[in-house]
Parts: C-alpha cells; sequence; structure tokens
C-alpha cells in the first residue's frame, strides 16, 4: 500500500473513532449517568450554554474572572512589596555585619 494511500486511511480511521466516540458513545453514557442529566436539566434551566463559560457571554461567568483578575493582581502587587521588604531587610543585616566587621 503507498505511503499517501496509508495516510488517507489513518486520517480516516482517525475521523471514523472520533465520531463514533461523539455521536454514538458519548451519548449512550449520556444516557446511563444521572448526574450529567442534572448537569444538562440544570443548564437547560437556567439558560446556560457550555460553550458560553469559555466566552464569558454568561454575567457570573464575567464577574469570577473580574474578580479573579483583580485577586491575582492584588497577590502579586502584595509579593512584590514583600520582596522588596526582604531585600531591604537583608541589605540592611548586611550593612549592619560590614559595620561590625569594620568596627572589631
Amino acid at each position: 500500500m503507498p505511503r499517501a494511500a496509508r495516510t488517507i486511511f489513518r486520517l480516516c480511521c482517525w475521523i471514523g473513532g472520533l465520531w463514533l466516540f461523539f455521536c454514538v458513545l458519548g451519548p449512550w453514557l449520556f444516557s446511563l449517568s444521572p448526574a450529567w442529566q442534572r448537569y444538562d436539566a440544570v443548564q437547560e434551566e437556567h439558560n446556560i450554554h457550555s460553550g458560553a463559560i469559555y466566552y464569558t457571554d454568561v454575567p457570573v461567568t464575567q464577574a469570577s474572572e473580574e474578580a479573579t483578575r483583580k485577586a491575582v493582581r492584588e497577590g502579586m502587587a502584595l509579593r512584590m512589596q514583600q520582596r522588596l521588604a526582604d531585600r531591604k531587610a537583608a541589605e540592611a543585616a548586611k550593612q549592619g555585619a560590614e559595620a561590625d566587621d569594620k568596627s572589631r
């Protein structure tokens, strides 16, 4: 079998496998799981689309992302202040040790 034909065959197998998983196996597993059925019912009840969560079409998700970004920025600023304070303390300790060595 020529190399190009093998490559096309492998591609078709992958496409067929993915189709089988998403269109046959996935829905079958979904029908067996009460948890997934409840998850779907809650999404339908609140009119939430799963894909919308990643694109911040849901107001709660947008607010959550903004709060998370704010918390991270504040945490990074606090960390930077702590690092600067640690550096100043280390430099002061070093200068104090040098002054002690010179006074002996």
